[in-house]
């Protein structure tokens, strides 16, 4: 009988313990249908978390510069990463040294985010530079308060840092939150 059973199998082309060459392939054509139309929700959900991710470290680092401001009764200034001139490829947080051209860097962030875009809007025009006094407010260089609202995005997603001109830090999510703007507004926050 056992010689039966195994002529039975291998006429019909299948092992008595696996799958058929026809089977796998489906299952694998399958496996990548299921694959490609996940595949953009998956970019898009990975896209809002980095974009998050990067709103939540720049928000703590505008705290930590307002409270080394404070603390320490220096100016902190929030600047691009050296050599860079916008915030994307990260940010650095620096206090005025002992002399004019010495700084100390107190933090550097770097997101590691290719696609990452962050862009400053002032209430003063100026470069993508912030500076808490040691007072703790955000000052612009004509001596008026400074309110600020960093736009971050990556492949359509976007989080707000919003930056009041007494210091209040709040984060938002433009056309999800009713008072969060989209970005692409020029007036002053």
């Amino acid at each position: 009988m056992p010689s039966d059973a195994g002529r039975h199998h291998r006429l019909h082309g299948r092992s008595p313990c696996g799958l058929t060459l026809v089977e796998l392939v489906a299952s694998l054509v399958i496996l990548g249908v299921i694959s490609a139309a996940a595949y953009p929700v998956f970019s898009g959900m990975l896209a809002r978390q980095q974009v998050t991710l990067a709103a939540d470290r720049l928000a703590m680092s505008l705290a930590l510069a307002r409270a080394t401001a404070l603390s320490r009764r220096v100016e902190v200034t929030l600047q691009p990463l050296p050599g860079e001139v916008t915030l994307s490829p990260g940010w650095q947080l620096v206090t005025a040294g002992a002399g004019p051209d010495r700084q100390t860097v107190l933090s550097v962030v770097e997101p590691g985010m290719p696609c990452l875009s962050v862009t400053l809007r002032q209430a003063v025009r100026g470069a993508n530079v912030l500076k808490f006094l040691p007072v703790g407010y955000s000052r612009s260089e004509q001596g008026g308060f400074q309110a600020a609202t960093f736009t971050l995005g990556c492949r359509g997603e976007q989080r707000q840092v919003r930056l009041g001109a007494q210091g209040r830090i709040r984060l938002c999510t433009p056309g999800r939150d009713a008072d969060c703007e989209a970005a692409v507004s020029s007036d002053p926050p």
